[in-house]
């Protein structure tokens, strides 16, 4: 742990004069030491041992003088740069992030990081992203002026801007809902408004443009967030010789596939699904086959007790993703398809199956009007769709085997392949955009800005 590097380096310098605060392990309620800590006055020095007393609890505790974490003395406005405290250690950095957030800075510096305590969910005293506000960064050097991410865009601008400057990438990493992607937008906005000295930008646009498109295919809600993204995105932005915007490059990596058939207690499936049942026309739905089923008999979308989203019209949303479809130029057949293929996910996820004495799988007699009309929508014989579903073939290297698969394996098998479909419609969407965005020919460097998807601990963790 760096923390702890920094904390043997302070124990080698000698107490301070006048005793100042300090931070202790608290307690939980069995008296283990937790991940959180709290304050304390020195009481008394003896051999090695020191004897604390809370200020919370007024709890008298004593430990060796080794593991004390001073308490740095914060200025009004707090520190700007963390690598300037005193003291470097963990809760003197969140002390003096909770300081200077109490005081409307909600961007605070280390080193070249910028952390953000989530600014997009609280009222501030003064406007944080207004464009006078944007143009006094501008061939500003990182730490000049107070710290914004605006700051970090100008900085990686400035370094490609310069004669013979290399290519610049910026992290975006954090918990999911600290505000990752609106922390990308505003840094494209930084660098379509610089690079073309006030103009209105083309490709910074059509990348806004495909936000929606995106976020109703990688987004969900989550016990943290209404709108999270389910998937790391890397933003390869191109600038000409001018150093002007000129094109874009989206690269996404881990698609949570796995929330496609599964979503925790009171979190959401992709945005899309419901966007399309609450959305669609009376008629779209009758041609999807998407009329035989309520809401609440789909399995993929009913599954957890939560459909809805406070202040979200799902329906509403869906022209914004129909909108987001045309602005890449997707033509109408094309978006039907996308529709189409939806349509036959949630279909086939309503497939159950049957077995008989030897424990061989079939698509039970009641599903068979489901098995035909998901095989219709992806256009494929019912009859393949069945026999690929229940069986599994083993290619050895003298002959293929079709072995027969149990009803539990055949399960896995129509959630396998409703996962695979849902990946592949996603990337092939991505692939869609990027033949609007990018421009190789003009591009002569570019700023990337990876917003990788927020960590979060669910009941049964996996790679995805």
């Amino acid at each position: 742990q760096p923390g702890d590097a920094t904390r043997l380096w302070r124990t080698q310098m000698e107490a301070p004069a006048s005793e100042p605060l300090v931070y202790v392990p608290a307690g939980d309620e069995k008296g283990e030491a937790s991940l959180l800590y709290e304050e304390a006055r020195v009481l008394s020095r003896a051999d090695g041992a020191v004897t604390l007393e809370t200020l919370e609890s007024g709890e008298v505790r004593t430990l060796p003088a080794e593991q004390l974490l001073y308490a740095n003395e914060l200025p009004e406005e707090g520190v700007e740069d963390m690598t300037r405290l005193n003291y470097l250690h963990e809760p003197a950095l969140l002390a003096n992030l909770r300081h200077r957030f109490a005081r409307d800075h909600v961007y605070t510096y280390t080193g070249k990081i910028c952390i953000a305590v989530n600014p997009f969910n609280w009222q501030v005293s003064k406007p944080l992203y207004v464009e006078s506000l944007l143009r006094t960064y501008r061939r500003q050097a990182l730490g000049e002026l107070p710290p914004h991410v605006y700051a970090i865009a100008e900085d990686a601008y400035q370094r490609i801007a310069d004669d013979g400057g290399s290519n610049q990438s910026v992290l975006v990493s954090g918990e999911s809902g600290a505000g990752k992607t609106e922390s990308v937008k505003i840094m494209m906005q930084y660098l379509a408004v610089v690079s073309m000295s006030g103009s209105q930008n083309r490709v910074a646009s059509q990348v806004m443009a495909t936000n929606p498109l995106l976020e109703a295919f990688g987004n969900a809600r989550t016990s943290r967030n209404n709108n999270s993204s389910r998937f790391g995105k890397f933003i390869e932005i191109q600038f000409d010789s001018q150093r002007r915007m000129s094109g874009a490059r989206i690269h996404i990596y881990l698609l949570e596939k796995s929330r496609v058939v599964q979503q925790a207690s009171g979190e959401r499936n992709y945005h899309v699904f419901y966007q399309l049942l609450r959305g669609l026309s009376a008629e779209d739905c009758a041609a999807s086959y998407l009329d035989v089923l309520e809401m609440e008999q789909l399995r993929l979308v009913n599954q957890s007790g939560c459909t809805t989203i406070d202040g979200v019209d799902d329906g509403a949303d869906l022209q914004k993703t129909r909108e987001a479809m045309a602005a890449i130029d997707m033509g109408e057949e094309e978006r039907h398809q996308v529709l189409r293929t939806l349509a036959a996910v949630l279909l086939l996820a309503q497939l159950e199956f049957d077995q008989d004495g030897e424990e061989h799988s079939s698509v039970a007699g009641a599903a068979q009007p489901l098995l035909e009309q998901a095989a219709e929508l992806v256009a494929i014989e019912p009859a393949d769709l069945s026999h690929a579903l229940c069986t599994r073939r083993l290619v050895t290297r003298d002959d293929v085997v079709t072995v027969p698969l149990n009803r539990e394996q055949s399960g896995d098998s129509r959630d396998a392949l409703a996962k695979a479909l849902y990946g592949k419609l996603f990337s092939w969407l991505v692939e869609r955009c990027n033949e609007k965005l990018v421009d190789d020919s003009a591009s002569t460097a570019f700023v990337g800005i990876l917003d990788i998807f927020g960590s979060e601990i669910f009941a049964t963790n996996g790679f995805e």
